[in-house]
């Protein structure tokens, strides 16, 4: 019979180093003390040795008892757990359910993993920006995670938006996303052509201060600034008014909540920041924008970038 990562979890659960023989000692004393008392009094006694007994190899019986040789901040392989101290005995590293973001960068397809820390940077790809409908800033980013069924986005400045890439579109589609651009349900977008004249256009829908739907590993979401609180047509140029914008996000707090499909659920929280953010470029000649503000001699971008908070 093959494993399964249940088997795998459960033996590795941790019981306290002693817990056997505190039992097993503990009954031997309530045998002792049953001599002692009248015999109308010996079986409500026993019954409780036996149960003890029978909880002891209830354990025994269920997982492999052994001491981790980890320390306390050390996790698993492949996963994130919490380390919890007890006031006796080994440290017990229960099961934690976690996910990630990543963040997406439309223009070129290239997806950006948070640091090791959790802290991650939003590169400004393809976005929109449009009086009547917003800005839609091209940040975007992933929840990803195992065994996910629905995601909870929140955040207490500005707004979040989704983003699809649709792509070989029929000219039905094309008649329908034309006739319904500028909608609460589809903003304004640009329909594309490939040179082997397939159809294209990034699909965006602002969803407000917060969205909670099934979770959809293809999804993307970004950040959205409404219309009132954009700096359009402010005289300073496209480029200026896409980093007020950018700073409208500074100091901000996303959300977001995970629930998976064994009814557990996470929750993280990120404080938003913007600046000169330090780019790099890796071996495979991607530029990387990285999570922390740029030196005086580095290459940066304006943009946002999220640091986990405890």
């Amino acid at each position: 019979m093959s494993r399964n990562k249940y088997q795998n979890v459960v033996e590795n659960i941790c019981v306290p180093t002693g817990l056997e023989e505190r039992v097993l000692a503990a009954a031997r004393r309530q045998g002792t003390e049953n001599k002692r008392m009248a015999k109308g009094w010996f079986r409500p006694a026993a019954r409780i040795a036996v149960c003890a007994m029978c909880a002891l190899t209830l354990v025994l019986g269920s997982v492999r008892l052994r001491t981790p040789a980890a320390p306390a901040d050390a996790a698993p392989e492949g996963g994130n757990v919490e380390s919890v101290r007890r006031e006796e005995g080994p440290q017990v590293f229960p099961l934690s359910l976690s996910f990630g973001l990543t963040a997406y960068a439309a223009d070129t397809g290239d997806a950006f993993p948070a640091r090791e820390d959790g802290a991650i940077a939003f590169s400004a790809g393809e976005g929109m920006i449009n009086p009547g409908e917003g800005d839609f800033t091209g940040c975007l980013f992933q929840v990803t995670g195992e065994d996910i069924a629905s995601v909870s986005l929140s955040i207490d400045r500005g707004g979040l938006y989704r983003y699809r890439l649709l792509e070989n579109l029929t000219e039905e589609e094309l008649a329908y996303y034309r006739e319904h651009m500028g909608t609460p349900e589809l903003a304004t977008a640009s329909i594309s052509q490939t040179d082997d004249g397939v159809w294209y256009m990034p699909e965006m829908s602002a969803l407000g201060s917060s969205v909670q739907e099934d979770y959809d590993p293809d999804t993307r979401y970004g950040f959205w600034v409404a219309p009132e609180d954009m700096a359009w047509n402010t005289g300073l140029g496209i480029s200026a008014e896409a980093q007020r914008d950018a700073d409208y996000f500074d100091g901000a707090v996303l959300t977001v909540t995970a629930v998976f499909e064994n009814g557990g659920e996470h929750t993280q929280t990120y404080r938003l920041h913007s600046g000169n953010l330090k780019v790099e470029w890796t071996e495979d000649n991607v530029l990387t924008v990285l999570p922390e503000l740029a030196g005086d001699d580095d290459l940066w971008v304006y943009g946002i970038y999220a640091v986990p908070e405890e």
